[in-house]
């Protein structure tokens, strides 16, 4: 698995794809044991079960003996957007209306703490810095920034939202703020990572038990890709911007397991409810993509800080 990936996130990402619809409590002991193919120790998925139920991400049953969770309808519908936000990623282009919304505040050097609140604040927006307290992104958010910036108590701030921009000049052109080659790193890496599994997948070498556990780790790699692109539209990005080809490797992979990491999943359940494994199944990449409709512009974050990300 990824580094840093824990036994929440685990579980939720595991519930949320394989119980997606599905209402009916499941056995602990199973969550224990699923938990054990990803090398979770049993006291290590326990306690991260608990937590998650302090959390009121699980809602537990408890009949008799017996320990069930289920996703709570928060997190249910929350991973359903989720997933479906993941998935959907870099398949539209962005529509764009050619201008700006510049962000411009002042915070005392002494109130740093404030400063990386304010900048933590922008970056969720997307926002990227061109210059010390100024900040820019593509597309017209005027409201979204003053509401999120009015709450800060700011010394001084000015939002400019449908700017016109031609250009600039020494890194002054507002695309320069935006860190596209260390981005465009990341997407050639990622679709460097999976040649070898799709040529594997393809010729059928790929066991059950490995499926489950790659198109997790595949699923947790890309969940990453759309919290850092900054969704610039595509006439502000270099021709052979390299997210499609990242995507298509994504997309690939995640079906090509599907069906060998579904019956891994169901065969593990099968051991302690054979009615609900019968009923489990993860959805497909075309699934997922009609659960939304294509972005309409340029906005902030689709998705609320996601729980099933959530460090430990």
């Amino acid at each position: 698995m990824a580094a840093g990936v824990g036994s929440q996130d685990l579980l939720i990402t595991l519930i949320g794809t394989y119980f997606l619809g599905q209402d009916r409590p499941i056995p602990s002991v199973f969550l224990v044991r699923l938990l054990q193919e990803f090398d979770v120790s049993p006291v290590g998925a326990r306690n991260g079960l608990s937590r998650l139920a302090a959390r009121g991400l699980l809602v537990l049953h408890k009949p008799g003996r017996n320990t069930y969770y289920r996703l709570s309808p928060e997190a249910h519908n929350h991973h359903a957007e989720r997933l479906s936000e993941i998935v959907n990623f870099g398949e539209y282009p962005i529509e764009w209306d050619g201008t700006w919304t510049v962000a411009l505040f002042t915070v005392p050097e002494k109130e740093r703490a404030q400063r990386h609140l304010v900048r933590s604040r922008l970056a969720a927006l997307r926002f990227a810095m061109l210059y010390d307290g100024v900040w820019v992104r593509p597309g017209a958010l005027k409201n979204q920034v003053s509401a999120t910036l009015s709450s800060l108590n700011l010394q001084k701030v000015t939002v400019l939202s449908g700017a016109a921009v031609d250009g600039g000049f020494r890194g002054g052109n507002p695309v320069s703020a935006f860190a596209l080659e260390s981005l465009r790193e990341s997407y050639e890496q990622f679709a460097a990572s999976l040649q070898t599994l799709r040529a594997d997948i393809d010729a059928g070498r790929v066991g059950a038990a490995d499926a489950l556990l790659q198109r997790a780790r595949v699923m947790q790699d890309w969940r990453n890709f759309p919290d850092h692109d900054p969704l610039l539209p595509d006439e502000l990005l270099p021709h052979d911007w390299p997210l499609h080809e990242a995507r298509k490797a994504f997309t690939e992979v995640y079906d090509g397991l599907a069906e060998l990491a579904d019956h891994r999943f169901r065969s593990l359940l099968a051991d302690y409810s054979t009615d609900l494994a019968g009923e489990v199944r993860s959805l497909t990449s075309a699934e997922l993509l009609a659960l939304h409709l294509p972005p309409k512009g340029l906005g902030p974050l689709t998705g609320m800080p996601d729980p099933l990300l959530t460090k430990e």
